[in-house]
């Protein structure tokens, strides 16, 4: 009897050891996986972007785009990479600024182009660019890509800096392909967003600036026709969003940073530059982040700040201000568009000139108490009402600012305030004077 229960006790403690052993197996394979599982924040990464040891790796099952241009290409580039630009796949035989200029190239001339590139509809595509000196072409061409028809297009984390400071191959070869049969049957247009629709439907969407803050406040360092940014536009520079080195800032700092800013996944959002590139790059890192409902302005400020009619914001001392061009009021007049004229000359200059239809108030220059009292004898009725206020003061200066200032104090949103381009003093259309 006793003997049988030694033996016993040694199976049991042979089946303890065993399945202990098991469970702690179990337990390793686990935590192994659970270690080596991508989260949310690496797979929304690696949908868009791939780093250098990635792409090192898996040179022979991808084609590479350099998108940094012919001069710089031929000073050394990643073996095997194709050069192009953002514009060789945009229209730029059109006038300078106008509608189409910088936008997509038609279907036609885009798919050709393409088809020059070697590309084939079920290309794997890895676009580089000068992450750190550049404007985000390599995302610009990421997004004309998949207009076309491409989806499996990725950007190269760091771009060629990244490239070569990783150590690896460096050439000057010239890649050797065939052109392919691709064409473009439509271009899917549903992550862009023409002038005409934007400013038809301006009120829809939260409009971010992607360009520099200079730019934002008015500097006109690339031949824009005005200087300033689109109304109430939020100013968020393309390079915030990149580390020193020209990497991608990690994903949760990203998400704090669009959080603080008081976007929400669901918001509808315009991105913008001055030519629609560092915009477009912008707007595939926000659709990584998980913003759904997000277009590029392609034509962007070239093509608003050329169009006369259409409003501009800009910043003065500090202050952002909305305004409206003449041409844009005299339009609105002419339409009995929704839009209040609020004249602040004094008595004896509005006597002698003002627009048609404007509202007296002699409140020039708004510095005193009583003429801040003359400002707030029309509150009620701006309250009363859903339509822009556009100020109009002699020269569109220190006034109009007061004014803008004063009514935004009031609780008179900013989206409705706008001051007349150079004022009474610029209006150019007498017929519309009494």
């Amino acid at each position: 009897m006793s003997g049988c229960a030694a033996d016993q006790n040694v199976e049991s403690t042979e089946e303890t050891t065993v399945d202990q052993t098991q469970e702690a197996s179990t337990e390793a394979t686990e935590e192994s996986e659970a270690v080596t599982e991508p989260s949310e924040a690496e797979l929304a990464f690696n949908t868009y972007f791939v780093s250098s040891e990635w792409l090192n790796d898996n040179m022979d099952s991808v084609i590479v785009l350099d998108a940094r241009g012919q001069e710089t290409y031929d000073k050394g580039h990643v073996p095997g990479a194709r050069v192009l630009t953002w514009q060789s796949l945009s229209r730029m035989d059109v006038e300078f600024a106008s509608e189409t200029w910088g936008t997509l190239k038609g279907a036609d001339a885009l798919g050709q182009a393409i088809s020059e590139l070697g590309l084939s509809a079920d290309s794997e595509v890895i676009v580089y660019s000068d992450t750190q000196n550049g404007w985000g072409e390599d995302g610009r061409i990421m997004w004309t890509l998949q207009a076309a028809g491409i989806e499996n297009v990725r950007m190269l984390d760091g771009g060629y800096k990244g490239w070569k400071d990783a150590g690896y191959d460096i050439t000057k070869e010239t890649s050797e392909f065939e052109a392919t049969d691709f064409v473009v049957e439509a271009l899917d247009l549903v992550e862009s967003i023409s002038t005409a629709k934007l400013a038809e439907n301006y009120d829809d969407y939260k409009v971010i600036d992607t360009r520099d803050k200079d730019e934002y406040e008015g500097a006109q360092k690339f031949g824009e026709a005005r200087g300033g940014h689109l109304p109430s536009a939020v100013w968020m520079a393309y390079k915030d969003l990149l580390e020193k080195d020209g990497t991608l800032r990690p994903i949760n700092e990203l998400e704090a940073i669009f959080a603080d800013a008081g976007f929400e996944k669901t918001d509808k959002i315009v991105t913008y530059c001055t030519a629609g590139i560092r915009s477009a790059h912008y707007a595939e890192i926000l659709k990584m982040l998980g913003y759904e409902n997000v277009v590029n302005y392609d034509a962007s400020f070239y093509v608003w700040a050329n169009t006369p009619e259409l409003q501009i914001g800009k910043v003065v001392k500090d202050h952002a201000y909305n305004y409206y061009a003449p041409d844009h009021v005299k339009s609105a007049l002419e339409n009995n568009e929704e839009i209040m004229l609020l004249d602040i000359q004094p008595e004896e200059d509005f006597d002698a000139h003002h627009i048609k239809g404007a509202v007296e108030t002699n409140a020039y220059p708004v510095k005193s108490d009583e003429d801040k009292a003359k400002l707030e004898a029309v509150l009620a009725t701006i309250n009363g009402s859903n339509e822009d206020v556009v100020i109009v003061c002699p020269r569109g200066g220190g006034g109009a600012e007061r004014t803008y200032q004063e009514l935004e104090a009031n609780g008179i949103d900013t989206s409705r305030l706008f001051i007349l381009e150079g004022g009474q003093a610029d209006w150019p259309f007498a017929e519309l004077v009494n």
